[in-house]
């Protein structure tokens, strides 16, 4: 059975993944491109007698990588063996999507093109003629829907005669082009891509070929004919960027092939309709900030609901494990350690989960992308650009995808800044400590005001501490945010539940092994050494605090007190924050430790914590736990995406004296 190893590549958000779901008898593999942490899609499936072979490329907008997606995406395109290229279009984006198209149709590959998201094109009143498309440009062409499961098996079909046929684009540009690609051609010698290629990718300054072509014996012939056609070319465009100039070449092409294949949609979409509203430029913003404040009050009202029934389970799991196990130490430790302070954290599992469920559908929807452009003025302001929003976002979820996602900024002043304040943005691990206190001191009725509260004002304050990166450390103005705004689109209900599933899983791992481990630490700290002889003299009731006082921990925690003590904390305070840094669940799991006593549920720690705690106490551990060092998983991250030392030694450095610095102000003022 002959194989057809395929490149499915397209622009980002043309519905590629979604067109890989949805065809049938197929087999998904999911790995990594070599050398890199790219996910890599493979989907094999059999139709007429050939086994098809389809490899998901990493969606890109051009062949001049900026991120290390569009990197892995030019060398697997450039580099590896494959015998056709489908290349995935939004219908509703034509223009836009055909231009990286004709980028395609350059490296001389056999090539079918899919017209993805036509059901909605069509519903508006919308045609593409694919007919007239492959007359055009020699490339063959199917109108389909994903979504809807239709088109699929035609294009399959094409894909068999493209492959049988060695059907080739053939795709033109203006005549003084088309004239300056001649003249190199003339002097391209031997190479292992097309001479037409080589020439185009020459005009175009693209190192990658410069680096193939120096090494040949005709690189010398080739740069004065290269030099004059690209002096001609900026004469005649008025342009000096050579890379511009082909850029506004396809992009012309795009116009001309569409005003030809397509009839537009008359009536104006639901999408267009909708953005007038919510990114009003005056309504934008207020509408923006009222979905974030929903979104913080469900996560605290509706989180609030499961906790009681996952309180009752660890109580009773708690009671039948002291059961059965005989009295002793290992009785103490896990009734008295890992399982109080396990359920203290799975305790705010279901309010991690809906912040996580709300950012998801947000970004879903396409409402993501439109928040990033009502708050693109308010961003250049504080000397970051739009485009920053969207890992600033990412980071009240988790601060790792946050830094990875800072990838997307190609200025690398952008990048830093931005990645500097991503810890402003608190992640869904501080939340159980911001419930846990939150629901301590503050009446139930405004509890979700002041968690969104709290969001905010750390948000607000990375904006400013990142204008005085940008006047003090990295002066000059953002690049301009140039972003697309998708089709608004009903979220995609069984990839929501499954990353939910994803997300609960790691969450429970997580609190299974690495808070487990670490509560059974922080419990032997706080119970030895014993002094027996001496607890004789104690009274019972008071054995227990008698131990925790003259503990390992408790010796820590002193030993460290005078520096925390202008910030009016006590050892147990200064033991769970420094806790934190490893991960910001532990805060809580240590607390529940450090205040609990045997049979002690998580409902009951919020009872030691006020109990514990002045309300100045607790506001100062809230901001301390805002501005902080992230946790390990996180820095680690951030070394990895920033390879400076000076930079990572300052990202270690500076939130720590940030926070010590914030606390010590506000406790001046309201001692």
């Amino acid at each position: 059975m002959k194989e057809i190893i395929i490149a499915l590549v397209g622009q980002p958000n043309v519905g590629k993944s979604h067109l890989i779901n949805s065809i049938a008898n197929a087999t998904l593999h999911v790995g990594n491109f070599s050398g890199v942490t790219v996910e890599k899609k493979e989907v094999i499936f059999q139709r007429d007698g050939y086994r098809l072979k389809l490899i998901d490329l990493p969606g890109t907008y051009s062949l001049h990588p900026y991120t290390p997606e569009e990197r892995v995406t030019k060398e697997f395109l450039l580099n590896e063996k494959y015998d056709l290229v489908l290349n995935v279009i939004d219908s509703n984006q034509l223009e836009k999507n055909l231009t990286f198209t004709w980028q395609l149709a350059d490296l001389g590959k056999p090539m079918v093109v899919a017209f993805n998201m036509y059901d909605e094109f069509a519903r508006n009143g919308g045609e593409i003629d694919t007919d007239k498309f492959y007359k055009l440009t020699n490339i063959l062409a199917q109108n389909v829907s994903a979504k809807e499961n239709f088109g699929l098996e035609e294009l399959f079909k094409k894909v068999i005669t493209t492959f049988n046929k060695k059907n080739v684009p053939r795709v033109y540009y203006s005549e003084i082009i088309e004239e300056e690609i001649s003249n190199l051609e003339r002097k391209i010698k031997d190479c292992i891509y097309t001479k037409r290629f080589v020439a185009i990718r020459l005009l175009e300054d693209d190192e990658d070929i410069y680096k193939i072509v120096f090494k040949k014996p005709w690189y010398s012939d080739i740069l004065n004919v290269l030099k004059n056609a690209k002096d001609r070319l900026r004469a005649e465009y008025d342009e000096e960027d050579t890379k511009t100039i082909m850029f506004e070449e396809r992009f012309a092409l795009s116009k001309g092939i569409v005003t030809q294949i397509s009839k537009k949609p008359k009536k104006e979409t639901l999408t267009e309709k909708i953005d007038k509203i919510l990114i009003h430029p005056i309504f934008g913003l207020p509408i923006f900030l009222f979905v974030m404040w929903l979104l913080f009050n469900a996560t605290f009202s509706l989180g609030s609901i499961p906790m009681d029934y996952i309180n009752a389970a660890f109580v009773g799991f708690s009671e039948w494990v002291s059961k059965i196990l005989p009295s002793g130490i290992i009785n103490d430790a896990i009734t008295n350690g890992v399982i109080p302070a396990v359920g203290a954290v799975i305790m705010f599992l279901p309010n991690i989960l809906i912040l996580f469920l709300g950012i998801n559908l947000l970004e879903q929807t396409g409402y993501m992308a439109r928040a990033a452009y009502v708050m693109d003025g308010i961003l250049k302001r504080f000397g970051l650009q739009g485009r920053a929003f969207i890992p600033l976002i990412s980071g009240f979820g988790c601060s790792v995808p946050a830094y990875m996602a800072a990838r997307t900024l190609k200025n690398p002043k952008d990048r830093l800044i931005t990645m500097l304040v991503i810890g402003f943005m608190s992640c869904g691990a501080r939340l159980p400590v911001y419930v846990l206190i939150v629901s301590a001191f503050f009446p139930k009725e405004i509890q979700g005001n002041v968690l969104f509260a709290i969001y905010i004002t750390g948000a607000i304050i990375g904006l400013i501490v990142a204008k005085i990166l940008r006047s003090v450390l990295f002066k000059g103005e953002p690049e301009p945010f140039v972003m697309e705004l998708p089709k608004y689109r009903f979220p995609k209900i069984k990839g929501i539940l499954f990353d939910l599933w994803i997300k609960t899983k790691m969450y429970l791992k997580k609190a299974g092994t690495f808070i487990a481990i670490a509560s059974l630490i922080v419990w032997f700290l706080s119970s030895y050494p014993v002094n027996k002889e001496e607890l004789k003299n104690i009274p019972q009731d008071k054995q227990q605090t008698y131990i925790l006082e003259h503990s390992y921990l408790a010796q820590l925690g002193k030993t460290i007190e005078p520096i925390f003590k202008p910030l009016n904390l006590t050892w147990r305070e200064d033991v769970a924050l420094l806790s934190g840094l490893s991960a910001k669940e532990v805060v809580v799991s240590t607390m529940a430790v450090l205040y609990g006593s045997k049979g002690d549920s998580s409902k009951d720690l919020i009872e030691k914590i006020k109990q514990n705690l002045t309300f100045l106490q607790a506001v100062v551990i809230i901001i301390f736990i805002m501005f902080y060092s992230p946790c390990v998983a996180a820095m680690a991250t951030f070394w990895a995406e920033v390879p400076q030392w000076k930079w990572r030694l300052f990202y270690l450095i500076y939130p720590n004296i940030f926070a010590y610095l914030i606390s010590l102000i506000v406790v001046l003022i309201f001692s």
